[in-house]
């Protein structure tokens, strides 16, 4: 097992190269961009603390990594400011949804510490069928709607945030056809690279006439 890190990026990434990047062991090498404690340079709104939320610019949290070596391994955990550990990702969809049209609503799942070795699936019911999510290379909308907001305001009190930038941890699906009027919630689970499984939820209201 070989790994190295880099950063400065004010972005997260996990890769594991192979031939294609010119590595030539007999395993993948992993190379972790290691995500920034300053987030996107202490810009965005600041909280009742006076604390910028800073989010970075792939749409992850600003943090640092919690790394564990045993013996040639190594496990990477991202750890998120001010948050519990076990806040792992940030399920995006619309507050509400129109009953005629769930099927083209779309859901993002940005798992932080997520990269091509992982598992991202959701289910809208507790005892529904879970479906996997694709793995995507694009900006976090979440990152751009708060972007979006933030640059609106004539009151801001922090920093403007900076432009996003494609994210190598973002699944995107769409939620099933047919869904019953009311509040329903987005259940998701993934799986990492390590084999461990972390949850993340979204409450959604499906309003209107069913078709």
């Amino acid at each position: 097992y070989t790994m190295s890190i880099s950063g400065h990026t004010h972005w997260q990434a996990h890769f594991h190269l192979g031939p294609e990047a010119g590595w030539r062991g007999a395993q993948p090498h992993h190379h972790v961009v290691n995500v920034t404690v300053c987030g996107s340079w202490w810009s965005g709104e600041p909280d009742e603390n006076g604390i910028p939320h800073t989010t970075m610019a792939d749409g992850a949290p600003n943090g640092y990594s919690v790394i564990t070596f045993d013996g040639q391994s190594a496990v990477v955990d991202f750890k998120a400011a001010r948050r519990p550990a076990d806040y792992q990702m940030n399920v995006y969809a619309p507050e509400v949804v129109s009953a005629e049209a769930t099927g083209s609503a779309e859901v993002y799942v940005n798992v932080f510490g997520g990269s091509d070795r992982s598992t991202v699936e959701m289910c809208l019911s507790e005892d529904g069928e879970w479906t996997r999510l694709e793995k995507v290379l694009e900006e976090d909308p979440y990152y751009v709607e708060v972007k979006r907001r933030e640059a609106a305001s004539k009151d801001l009190k922090g920093r403007p945030l900076t432009n996003a930038k494609a994210s190598h941890h973002l699944w995107k699906g769409r939620l099933p056809d047919g869904i019953p009027v009311g509040e329903h919630r987005i259940r998701v689970r993934s799986e990492d690279q390590y084999g461990r499984v972390f949850h993340g939820s979204r409450i959604i209201r499906v309003e209107g006439k069913a078709p």
